[in-house]
């Protein structure tokens, strides 16, 4: 397949230099000559936090992926990846919350900029803001997330060459702690066990996966997309057990398991609704 190198983004060097500015303008109050001093300091880590991003590479390949950095380069073979965790959200809900008026403007700023950037619109293949994490045999990681240009493509590969090796491994060694899954039985680490036929749907939105029981107002269980071993499989997974999953539109997914997720929604939609008849 085709080699992918990618460099950072112009986008997350924006982004700095907006955060920057809340920091630098309370700093400028300090004094004149205190402050001089400190946003000084402050631009010039700036300056060399940018470059240290221009130089930084993605590179993946047929047989593993590396990261090359100003004065390091860590290189993982696909096969000595373990797992991984992956989380995926907007960027909007990401920054706002927390902020005064001042940083909710300049967080709109930001996002719209981005936005503005951003040519592909469909849903579930937004990058907004996330992060990707290989974790090796040794316990070494990698990261991905949207610090680096056209990341999309990167992203589809990652999964499609970690998944088909993930499945290759025997049967039941394919971690989703704190989830497992079996033909009948969806469990939680700490809820035990659910069966499949009592499960209403999943729900992925926000950073987080939301498992609803049939005829329960409440959720069964709310876990954060980053706390559930390689994910985007499980949803696969679930989804070929012919459970519905509702990802929101702000949640990247790759299309192999896109493609999965709209099948079982389509096969749920085409069964006949049950009615109760009294006699």
């Amino acid at each position: 397949m085709e080699r992918i190198e990618l460099k950072t983004s112009v986008g997350s060097r924006v982004a700095i230099g907006f955060l920057l500015l809340l920091v630098v303008m309370p700093a400028l109050a300090l004094g004149k000559v205190i402050g001089l001093i400190v946003s000084a300091a402050l631009l010039a880590g700036f300056v060399a936090l940018c470059v240290s991003l221009g130089k930084r590479r993605l590179v993946i390949d047929d047989r593993g992926i590396t990261v090359k950095g100003m004065m390091s380069v860590r290189r993982f073979e696909w096969d000595e990846v373990d797992h991984y965790t992956y989380w995926s959200m907007d960027q909007q809900m990401m920054y706002a919350g927390g902020q005064g008026a001042l940083g909710v403007l300049l967080v709109i700023a930001i996002v719209a900029i981005v936005r503005r950037m951003r040519k592909d619109k469909r849903e579930n293949r937004r990058f907004g803001q996330g992060r990707l994490t290989l974790v090796s045999r040794s316990g070494q990681t990698i990261k991905i997330d949207a610090r680096y240009k056209d990341v999309h493509p990167a992203l589809d590969r990652v999964f499609g060459e970690v998944h088909a090796r993930l499945r290759a491994r025997p049967e039941g060694t394919s971690e989703f702690a704190p989830f497992k899954v079996s033909a009948s039985e969806l469990a939680h680490i700490k809820k035990g066990p659910l069966g499949l036929s009592d499960v209403e749907k999943i729900n992925v939105g926000g950073a987080r996966i939301t498992v609803k029981k049939r005829g329960k107002r409440f959720a069964w269980v709310h876990v954060p997309m980053r706390k559930v071993r390689n994910v985007m499989l499980f949803l696969e997974v679930i989804a070929e057990h012919g459970l519905v999953v509702d990802a929101k539109a702000e949640v990247f997914v790759p299309p192999t398991v896109l493609d999965k997720l709209r099948a079982a929604a389509s096969r749920q939609a085409a069964m006949p609704q049950a009615r109760v008849v009294v006699r």
